[in-house]
């Protein structure tokens, strides 16, 4: 009675897995560097701002001098990176689940669409921060048309968030095919 040895499929199965877990693990240290990244840049902006350090990069003006208007551009932003901060958390949470190899249950589609969703409202609602600051430097008298970064991270955003609302769509639906398979076998 020899045991019988296990074909090169099997083989070929436990490297994929190996390196889809490898994988997973590289992506789950990378979101949590990034949350934590950003977690801490909050607390930064929330301790520095009363000692007036903090400039907003788009109207180049110390603390000091802020309006009412910038006091609310600035508050409208803080709430659009407390939302991104959700995305991550959210985005976290599935990369705990993606794991445990649970790449269909609701756990991973649920946090995957509500950080999708988040992403897609920090883009939103930074791109219009950069509309509302462009015109109002417009009604000021300056016509101003840069293509930077400040432009690119919040269609960045939208992009990536559309993408997770359309990934856990199709899981949703790969797990309906996948319970109704399991059922008719």
């Amino acid at each position: 009675d020899q045991p019988r040895s296990r074909g090169l499929g099997d083989v070929y199965k436990r490297q994929i897995k190996s390196s889809n877990m490898k994988k997973a693990i590289l992506f789950k240290t990378l979101v949590d560097i990034l949350y934590i990244l950003h977690f801490i840049g909050l607390i930064g902006i929330i301790f520095i701002i009363p000692f007036g350090t903090v400039n907003i990069n788009q109207i180049n003006m110390s603390v000091e001098d802020w309006s009412l208007f910038y006091w609310s551009i600035f508050i409208v932003s803080l709430f659009a990176y407390i939302i991104f901060l959700r995305g991550l958390y959210f985005l976290r949470k599935m990369a705990r689940f993606l794991l445990t190899n649970k790449y269909f249950s609701d756990d991973t589609i649920v946090n995957l669409k509500k950080s999708g969703n988040n992403f897609l409202y920090t883009g939103i609602i930074s791109f219009a921060l950069i509309v509302v600051l462009w015109i109002s430097k417009l009604t000021g008298g300056k016509f101003e048309l840069i293509y930077d970064n400040n432009l690119l991270i919040p269609l960045f955003l939208s992009i990536i968030g559309m993408f997770f609302i359309i990934q856990s769509n199709a899981l949703n639906l790969a797990k309906g095919i996948k319970e109704e398979n399991e059922l008719t076998v």
